[in-house]
């Protein structure tokens, strides 16, 4: 998806005039920050452009069995030449390409990937003289969709309008009478012939489509619900996506997922995040779908005697499912009414192989940036974690804090303090979670250490941290499962620090007025208290705090009330 002018392509057709050989394609990539929502580590590539003429003279995509990169010296050889080593981009999956690329596939029948093919053509470049440029697309929007987490962010960009005028409510696919929406504040789509019940919300980045029907009592955030939608009294969607033609009983609950075309969810189901009901099963009455769980309507079996796979017409995932013959319907995994097949993994296969199927459906990313949400994480025995991995832990906690008194003292700007902390990241394979966790928790213990001959400062102290801090705080606490971190973070370390215990409620607002932490994060975090003590106790906490909560629940009412 892309808004990219054709006229950027200039340079391209002005070297294909003057040499109709070497130029043999331009890949177009985009500026993203290693720390962008929209990587992945699977996505992550290293690359070194000759700035003269934007050729590429090395391209590199990192694995996960390795970090590094080794940038060829020859590259370097050549006085004359300024050369760029760049980690800040993102292959947005854009080639132009010359008649000769589709040729070189058919040639090098080894040539299995567009990655292949880079490669391929750079080792051989001196052979061949054939050459790849790049196009850095840094004011207009690029992007590609290539499993759901990127579908999940894409689509948030277009609710946020980056991708103008490809937005909602212009569509080139449907008469524009058809696609007639309201925008509201905080990037609201409703569509004119939709209906919303008594009590019913709808919050942040979050679309209703064409003649949807939502029950009393449901809450909708950060999702988009397709049309023709019924949706019962008292549901909970949360970062979802919900197709055309979808019915949700009441007292349901759907988190993260994607529920396809015609599904029937009855009353009282929980969805949990990852999952993927595929288009008209039915799951339900009263029933807990697992994380990551994929429900279909294609019979599956791990039997091949009849050689390849049949395929359904009901539905087809692709690799991610071998289809094969008809059985019962899953009910004591679905519910009495439940109509479809969970797709489940071989119980054969080493290592997990086929459970990372499903990782690559959602996307390295979503496996690593969710670790908060992830209750088995939580619930692991400390006893039977690695001591290397605490080693790291502890390395990348010195360090970040080490970088952030450094910021402080050196008056360093946050997005050199973000590079340093990612670096730190990288090296040490820390998750999404430890790094707002730490960042966190150091800013409060330089607080606390400046001002230990003199605790009657300490919030004075705080406050200029934090303020110093803000955009790096806004870059690490972007979505409500970062923020979470950050507040439980906060908590944890007030159980123990008198101080920090005595300025919380100014603490929260400060955070809040800055955006870093959202009205409903705060409140869920209220309502959520977790079962840790120190010198204080999690009641202690929302006791000092119960008065701006109060605040925030009005607030939060009178919005209701004007929408």
């Amino acid at each position: 998806l892309s808004n990219l002018h054709f006229k950027l392509y200039a340079p391209y057709r002005n070297r294909r005039e003057k040499d109709k050989n070497a130029p043999l394609m331009t890949l177009v990539l985009r500026s993203s920050s290693p720390a962008h929502r929209s990587r992945t580590p699977e996505d992550n590539i290293a690359v070194a452009l000759d700035l003269s003429s934007n050729r590429v003279l090395h391209y590199h995509r990192f694995n996960k069995a390795s970090s590094k990169v080794n940038f060829p010296l020859n590259i370097l050889q050549d006085p004359k030449s300024r050369v760029e080593l760049r980690y800040d981009l993102t292959d947005t999956g854009i080639w132009v390409c010359s008649p000769q690329v589709p040729q070189l596939f058919t040639d090098n029948f080894d040539y299995q990937t567009q990655y292949d093919l880079i490669k391929g053509v750079l080792i051989n470049e001196e052979f061949l003289g054939n050459q790849i440029h790049a196009h850095v697309a840094n004011s207009r929007y690029c992007s590609r969709v290539y499993n759901f987490h990127s579908y999940d962010v894409v689509s948030h960009d277009i609710l946020s309008r980056w991708t103008h005028p490809f937005v909602p409510e212009i569509t080139i696919d449907e008469p524009s009478f058809l696609e007639n929406y309201s925008l509201l504040r905080h990037n609201l789509y409703l569509h004119n012939t939709c209906t919303l019940g008594k009590n019913s919300q709808v919050l942040d980045c979050s679309l209703i489509g064409r003649g949807t029907k939502i029950g009393n009592r449901c809450k909708i955030t950060n999702s988009v619900i397709g049309n023709g939608c019924t949706i019962e009294d008292d549901c909970v969607i949360d970062g979802s996506y919900i197709w055309d033609g979808v019915k949700i009983g009441c007292q349901s609950t759907i988190t993260k997922s994607f529920i396809c075309d015609s599904v029937q969810v009855y009353s009282g189901v929980m969805v949990n995040q990852g999952c993927v009901l595929c288009d008209s099963v039915h799951v339900g009455p009263k029933i807990d779908l697992e994380s990551g769980t994929v429900v279909h309507l294609s019979s599956t079996t791990d039997d091949f005697d009849d050689g390849e796979p049949e395929l359904s017409t009901d539905f087809y995932l692709g690799p991610y499912l071998h289809v094969l013959q008809i059985k019962p319907y899953d009910i004591a995994q679905l519910g009495d009414q439940g109509k479809g097949y969970v797709w489940e993994k071989d119980n054969g296969s080493e290592t997990g192989s086929d459970a990372s199927l499903v990782l690559q459906m959602w996307g390295i990313m979503f496996i690593y940036g969710s670790e908060s949400e992830t209750s088995s994480m939580d619930s692991a025995d400390e006893d039977e974690q690695d001591p290397i991995m605490d080693d790291d832990l502890t390395t990348f906690q010195r360090e970040v804090k080490e970088s952030l008194c450094g910021g402080i003292e050196e008056n360093i700007q946050s997005d050199n303090l973000v590079l340093e902390i990612n670096s730190s990241k990288y090296a040490y394979n820390m998750s999404v979670k430890d790094v707002v966790q730490t960042v966190t928790k150091s800013l409060l213990e330089i607080a606390t250490e400046k001002t230990a001959n003199d605790p009657t400062q300490y919030f004075t102290n705080l406050k200029m941290i934090l303020t110093h801090y803000v955009p790096l705080l806004l870059n690490y606490n972007k979505n409500g499962s970062s923020q979470l971190d950050c507040i439980y973070s906060l908590e944890g370390f007030a159980l123990n620090s008198e101080a920090t215990m005595n300025c919380l409620v100014k603490v929260l607002m400060f955070l809040y007025e800055n955006d870093v932490l959202s009205e409903e994060v705060i409140l869920h975090w209220n309502s959520n208290p977790r079962d840790n003590s120190g010198t204080f106790s999690p009641a202690n906490v929302r006791e000092k705090v119960k008065k701006f909560i109060e605040w925030l629940e009005e607030a939060e009412e009178e919005d209701s009330e004007e929408d």
